[in-house]
């Protein structure tokens, strides 16, 4: 007959393999739910990127970057939300998407080399629009406003210059020029 310490015993044993076989079905689970969590993050920014870089995103892009300003005040009376909401959305749809994908990139969401390789306009636009942005944190208060915007900018020149290429704006950049 069988000794209820050997019982004991085997209860606690198979209490422990159940333990652990659970402990080990929860972290398979959840490494598999941290890396659908992962390809979720990098495919939402990559939709992000594609919308930026569709038809309509290219129109307002090319829009923005062709708008032209003598100084803060001029650029108010012009473009701000009180005299001109279409620019006013406009503007603001491509900053936040620059800011979003610049989030991504500062927190390790997606990776850098694949936006900076998509992305080499963003210090362009960062260059038009980067005294305008400063000057909104001033004037409403707002310190962080767009912050992933202009680290994503620097980052990408970061990124080029390491590639070699030249991050110099061209004086024809924001308007066609024609060949003399």
């Amino acid at each position: 007959m069988i000794e209820l310490s050997v019982i004991r015993d085997l209860v606690t044993i198979f209490g422990v393999i159940a333990g652990f076989s659970y402990y080990v079905l929860t972290v398979r689970a959840n490494q598999k739910n941290q890396r659908q969590a992962e390809q979720n993050r990098q495919l939402q920014t990559l939709n992000q990127m594609l919308r930026m870089g569709n038809e309509e995103g290219s129109k307002r892009l090319i829009e923005l970057l062709n708008i032209k300003w003598d100084d803060y005040y001029d650029f108010e009376k012009k473009y701000g939300s009180d005299f001109n909401p279409d620019n006013y959305a406009k503007r603001t749809v491509s900053w936040n998407g620059y800011n979003y994908i610049g989030y991504a990139v500062k927190k390790g969401l997606i990776e850098r080399d694949m936006v900076f390789d998509m992305f080499h306009i963003t210090p362009l636009c960062w260059v038009k629009f980067g005294d305008v942005i400063k000057e909104i944190r001033k004037r409403y208060n707002q310190p962080l406003a767009l912050q992933y915007f202009e680290y994503l900018a620097e980052e990408c020149v970061k990124y080029m210059q390491e590639k070699g290429i030249d991050t110099t704006v061209p004086d024809t950049f924001f308007s066609y020029v024609p060949d003399q």
